[in-house]
This record gives C-alpha cells, structure tokens and sequence, in this order.
C-alpha cells in the first residue's frame, strides 16, 4: 500500500480551501494516471493479460470516450493557463501550436496526462466526467 501527501492550500484572496491534484491521481477515476494514460495511448489493451490490476474493456472504452470528448475542453483551458502565465501575450494563443500534442513530446512523456491534469485541476478548472 502506498501513502500519498495531498496538500491543502487556503486562497489568500477568498479563503477557500483547495486541495492539490498531484500527478499520479485522476479525478474521479480508480486507476492512476499511468495506466489511464497506457490506454488512452493503445499501449494497453483488452488483449494484455499482465496484470490482473488492468481495467475491464468497458471501463477502457469510458476512458478513451472520456479524454475524445473533453480533449478540446484540456487544449483550451492548458491555453489559457499559458497564456496568463506569459502575461496575456497573443501571439502564442495565435500560432496553431497544440499544446496536448507538444506536452506528449517533452520529457514528461509517460506522465503527460497526470500533467495535463494537474495544471487544469489546480488552476480551479475541471473536465467533464463521462459516465
């Protein structure tokens, strides 16, 4: 069994509590970050029989639904994080450069989702879940 820290951080401005998302964990979902991503990636299958950890076909078939239907919701909401954090410039919502596409590409590769993830989760934005 594994022990996770989850920090919880009080807003100065409202002083609401927000607790952080940290990379391995998925909203709403039962399985880490690297399995979801794993699927969403074809590199695991219905047809792997490694581990009797793996999720169901059907539960495979909701995630990939999941991550189809909010993937343009990610792309402009990791848009506009950017485009705060670089002080409101244009030109870079302006260029056409994907952001899902150029984060699968960095050196967080294997865990692009648990990132993706944490910064729409920590910057008080979600993704709608698909049941």
């Amino acid at each position: 069994m594994d022990w996770l820290i989850i920090r919880r951080l009080k807003c100065s401005e409202c002083k609401s509590i927000h607790t952080e998302l940290p990379d391995c964990l998925v909203p709403h979902k039962h399985y880490d970050s690297e399995v979801i991503t794993g699927v969403i990636e074809g590199i695991v299958t219905p047809d792997d029989a490694d581990s009797e950890d793996y999720p169901c076909e059907e539960t495979m078939k909701r995630w990939l639904r999941w991550f189809k239907e909010n993937k343009e919701r990610a792309e402009g909401l990791l848009r506009n994080t950017v485009y705060r954090l670089l002080d409101n410039r244009d030109d870079f919502l302006l260029s056409g450069v994907p952001l899902l596409s150029k984060i699968k590409e960095l050196e967080v590769r294997p865990h692009w989702l648990g990132y993706i993830l944490r910064v729409i989760y920590n910057s008080g934005n979600y993704l709608v879940p698909v049941w």
